[in-house]
């Protein structure tokens, strides 16, 4: 039987955003304040959303032609902030602090069966652990940036994550899997911990999100994907501690012995 397709709308990701997001901190001194915290967050969102780098520059040009810009149209932006007011209005702000919109997500597509969907391989939810870079420059770093040495001498920093996302082989589509009603999945990111000078890298950081995110008594089995990078005896042990089933690869350059 063909279930009836659900989707969800931009605007109503937006609405959840701005439930999550109304009581942002603002330890801004002073009486100007023309741009809002939140303002600044769903103008760094819009980046994103529509993978653009010059999204907002895009939207400041627009406005005078057409009359108004999709800043205004899909994030109710009424007047956009520059990067760098975007900058200081949300470096003070901890990253953990937007999470709980994941959840209002998944939740919304829990209870229209969406998720249900998704259920594989004995009615499992696949989670593959994915490695992403969303942040570099030459210029703007701060100190837990890693870093990249180049042969001119030239250094690139970057902020990187490993972000939980729900797939399946039956779906094009792809869930990031943020916060659950009875497990908590946030991203880990990959970044200079508190007092070190050590570069992090990504098999700390799975580590870190795995020593975190325990199953105790959850609704699902959750079996993790990756790559060759985690099929590793202590990655592997905590994945099984902790609860989860997992399907790594293993390559024969890095497995030789099991090859054999």
């Amino acid at each position: 039987m063909n279930q009836k397709a659900v989707t969800i709308s931009p605007s109503q990701l937006i609405r959840f955003l701005d439930q999550e997001l109304k009581e942002l901190p603002d330890n801004r001194k002073g009486d100007n304040k023309k741009y809002t915290v939140n303002h600044a967050l769903k103008a760094g969102f819009s980046a994103f959303f529509t993978q653009s780098p010059s999204f907002l520059q895009h939207q400041r040009l627009m406005k005078p032609k057409k009359g108004k810009d999709n800043a205004q149209s899909l994030f109710g932006l009424e007047a956009i902030p520059c990067d760098n007011q975007i900058r200081k209005l949300l470096d003070p702000i901890r990253a953990s602090t937007v999470f709980g919109a994941f959840k209002t997500t998944y939740k919304w597509l829990e209870t229209n069966q969406i998720i249900k969907q998704f259920k594989y391989l004995d009615n499992q939810i696949l989670i593959a652990l994915n490695g992403t870079e969303y942040y570099s420059s030459k210029k703007i770093n701060c100190p837990h940036c890693n870093c990249r040495k180049h042969r001119n001498g030239s250094v690139t920093y970057y902020h990187q994550a490993v972000t939980p996302v729900i797939v399946s082989p039956s779906k094009k589509q792809v869930i990031l899997k943020d916060t659950a009603s009875h497990i908590n999945f946030p991203p880990e990111f990959i970044k200079k911990q508190d007092g070190r000078r050590k570069q992090d890298c990504e098999n700390a950081a799975v580590k870190r999100w795995l020593s975190s995110n325990i199953i105790e008594e959850a609704k699902e089995e959750i079996t993790l994907l990756r790559d060759d990078l985690y099929s590793r005896q202590p990655i592997c042990k905590l994945a099984l501690e902790q609860g989860y089933n997992f399907i790594f690869v293993a390559k024969p350059s890095s497995h030789q012995t099991l090859y054999e």
